[in-house]
Parts: C-alpha cells; sequence; structure tokens
C-alpha cells in the first residue's frame, strides 16, 4: 500500500516552531496550493490548504529559511491525529509528515544574499536527498520536455 503525497505549494505564514521537553524540534507549516479552471467562460482559482509537520533538521532549516510566500516542493505522508478537545468531543486533524522538502525560487535571497541557489531540506529518516536538480522546470527526475513520450 502506498501513502504518499506531493505538493508544490506556498506558505501561508511563517513557520510555527515549538521545541520539546526531550530536544527535538517541530514546525507546523500552512502550504497553499491553488487549481485553476474554468467554469462559464471565465478562469477561476480554488485554494486549498495544507498542515505540515516537520521534525528536528528539517524543522531547524524550517526555521532559519521559510517564511510566508516561501516556494515549497514537499513529499510526505498523510497522518491523521486524534484527539479529545476541552468539551470532550473526538476530533481528528489530518496533516502531511513531510520526508523531505525542497525550497524552490529565489526567496533565499531574502534571508541569504550570498546564496543564488535553492537549498534542500531532504532530511528524511534515512537521511536521503532527494534526486531532484535545483531547477523544477526542468522536469520531475531530470527529465526535460524532449525526454517526454507525448
Amino acid at each position: 500500500m502506498i501513502n504518499k503525497v506531493i505538493l508544490l505549494g506556498r506558505l501561508g505564514k511563517d513557520p510555527v516552531i515549538r521545541r520539546l521537553e526531550n530536544g527535538r524540534i517541530v514546525a507546523n507549516i500552512t502550504l497553499a496550493t491553488n487549481d485553476y479552471y474554468t467554469k462559464d467562460g471565465q478562469r477561476m482559482e480554488s485554494t486549498e490548504w495544507h498542515n505540515l509537520e516537520m521534525w528536528d533538521k528539517q524543522a531547524e532549516t524550517a526555521e532559519k529559511y521559510l517564511k510566508k510566500g516561501s516556494l515549497l516542493y514537499v513529499e510526505g505522508k498523510i497522518r491523521t491525529d486524534r484527539y479529545t478537545d476541552a468539551e470532550g468531543q473526538e476530533k481528528q486533524m489530518r496533516k502531511i509528515r513531510v520526508n523531505n522538502f525542497q525550497m524552490m525560487g529565489s526567496m533565499m535571497g531574502d534571508r541569504n544574499n550570498d546564496r543564488n541557489d535553492s537549498s534542500t531540506g531532504n532530511t528524511s529518516s534515512g537521511d536521503q536527498s532527494s534526486s531532484m536538480g535545483n531547477d523544477f522546470n526542468a522536469g520531475v527526475g531530470g527529465m526535460d520536455d524532449d525526454d517526454l513520450p507525448f
């Protein structure tokens, strides 16, 4: 069975960072993705909001480099947290547990002017790096338009 999510969107606000008593760090991030469609001859836009969760090294990277409006490519999996609220009602919240991510575009120039490239936050449980290059327009997995079968 597969539980994999791939998103490309912009942060709706700065990451919320929490430092736990056991020394771990968690970053909670809201990411907006847009979908475009035509209705009655008019171009329409629909925005979907996603709750992201990053831990440890990823959270440190998010705290240091990400801010509202940052363009972010994310790979992760859907998780559902269940809890009981103050009124005793059972609640659930869906979120994306980030396995790896890539900061896209030129947002790094705002925080770190001596770097011209995108940085990665590719720290998964196995510390594996993504094979995705710095230029998202080069296509997924390094393929360019000439490699596409259509």
